[in-house]
């Protein structure tokens, strides 16, 4: 007869787990909810960029459509209305309804509000003050620009005077309506969603997407860059870089 090698039970085993068995259950537990949502995170962020770049995209694209129907010039950043009041870009009617669409308010006037949809998610999710303004999420390069007019048809920017497309940038993620050198480096981790109200947030560009800024080319193609990208402009022509001054003056 062949031996067997196994206990048989006795009465006073059992099946149950033991402390340390259910120690490291729950420790396995832990580290794959920490993990899962780390995942989750990046996840997110990753939305959150897409989504912004996009944003970036329209804007430059409402952009380009309204300087096809104004002499080829593109939105001023700072004009004055047909009635001499001053206005920034993201209140132009004309500028909004090619970003937004047609909508009309009783008076028959297109609505300047901008959509939600249209903002930072990141901002917007942290509901900071003002993060249903479209200055808390994207700025208007500043630099080098022609400051405007009266009245809006011929106060922006001509096409023909941005000598690189490409390269110059158009919109960025910012903490104001405008982005200006000056301030290239004034956003503050800290203050990353917070607007208007955050110490030198004048112009400041946001690097709050993983560390980066989003930026939307003249050209309309969108792309990323750190601080230390910045620098590195800064070491080839600074403020003169196409980068900063599109039109070379």
């Amino acid at each position: 007869m062949k031996k067997t090698y196994f206990k048989e039970r006795t009465a006073g085993s059992h099946s149950g787990f033991t402390l340390v068995e259910m120690l490291v259950v729950i420790t396995i537990i832990v580290v794959l909810a920490a993990l899962s949502m780390m995942g989750i995170g990046r996840m997110r962020d990753s939305a959150y960029k897409m989504t912004s770049m996009k944003n970036l995209s329209q804007l430059q694209t409402a952009n380009v459509s309204y300087a096809t129907d104004h002499n080829g010039r593109f939105v001023a950043i700072r004009a004055n209305d047909d009635k001499g009041n001053p206005t920034r870009w993201f209140q132009n009617p004309e500028y909004i309804e090619n970003l937004a669409g047609s909508i009309l308010d009783k008076s028959g006037k297109q609505v300047t509000t901008i959509p939600l949809g249209l903002m930072d998610p990141k901002v917007v999710r942290a509901r900071k003050s003002e993060y249903d303004k479209i200055y808390a999420s994207y700025g208007m390069n500043d630099t080098g620009l022609k400051l405007g007019g009266d009245p809006y048809l011929d106060s922006g920017n001509s096409m023909e005077l941005v000598s690189d497309l490409s390269r110059s940038m158009a919109f960025s993620t910012a903490i104001d309506f405008r982005v200006t050198y000056n301030s290239r480096f004034n956003w503050k981790l800290k203050d990353q969603l917070d607007t208007r109200q955050a110490p030198g947030s004048v112009g400041a560009m946001a690097y709050r997407h993983n560390n980066k800024a989003l930026v939307v080319y003249f050209d309309g193609h969108v792309g990323e860059i750190s601080q230390a990208e910045m620098k590195a402009i800064d070491g080839k022509g600074g403020k003169s870089n196409p980068f900063w001054r599109p039109t070379g003056q």
